[in-house]
This record gives structure tokens, sequence and C-alpha cells, in this order.
């Protein structure tokens, strides 16, 4: 009997360190960027939300007028996209003061490039920075 509850420590301990070395592994790096095998000649992109943009508020994404995503709090969004000029446009949902504010963005993405954006929210305008952060939220 004793060598079969040793035995069970030894798979329970096993099953953990695989575990663990796995989840390190699926977390190192940056967590947005594509590596240039994922891109295949196209461009990454990644949006994220302040921390302070707002408890109620989504961030409403469009790229070319297209709908893309809402982000709720502790969301953010990445995609590959196809390289050349584009116009992002980020607007706040619902308008917490009665009148919905926009900011568009022209953006030219070169090929085998990431590229990401912060969205902070004003009391009265939406405005987009380059560069992110280590994201430790959910992509959608």
């Amino acid at each position: 009997m004793k060598k079969s509850f040793t035995r069970g420590k030894i798979i329970v301990f096993l099953f953990v360190a695989a575990a663990l070395a796995l989840t390190a592994a699926v977390q190192a790096g940056t967590g947005y960027e594509y590596s240039r095998g994922e891109l295949n000649g196209n461009s990454g992109l990644a949006i994220f939300r302040a921390a302070d943009y707002g408890y109620h508020n989504g961030l409403c994404i469009y790229i070319d007028g297209i709908s893309i995503i809402t982000l709720a709090r502790g969301e953010g969004y990445r995609a590959i996209v196809r390289p050349g000029h584009h116009v992002l446009k980020v607007l706040n949902t619902p308008s917490p003061y009665g009148k919905t504010y926009f900011t568009e963005r022209p953006l030219h993405l070169a090929a085998g490039q990431n590229y990401s954006l912060t969205a902070i929210w004003d009391v009265e305008a939406i405005t987009l920075e380059d560069g992110g952060y280590q994201y430790h939220g959910f992509y959608r």
C-alpha cells in the first residue's frame, strides 16, 4: 500500500510540474506581437483600453468604416491586417454625457510590422496613443 501511495504522489507531482512548465512557455513574450511567420507579409495590430478608460464604457472599434468589435473593461483586440493605408475609428459607447465622441486616425501599416495603440478616454475626447503595454486581460 505504501508503494501505490508514493506512486500517486509522483504522478501528481509530474502533472503539476508539466502544467507549470506549459504555463510559463505560453506566457513568455510581450503578449501582443505576432511573429513574422504568423504575419506572412501582413501587419499585426493590437488595441488596448487604458486602465482608467471607464467602468461602464465600451470602446467600439471600426477599421475602414467596418464595425469590428466593442471592448469591455479588461479586454484588448489583436488582429492581422493587410498592409497599406487604413482609417481606424474608435468611439465611446454608451455615451455617458449624451454625446458620442469618436476619434479617427489614419494608419499606414507596413508589411511584417506590429503596431499597438492604447485608447485613453477623457470626458470630452478619446485619444489613441502609440505603443501598448504588457497586456494581462482578454483578447477578443
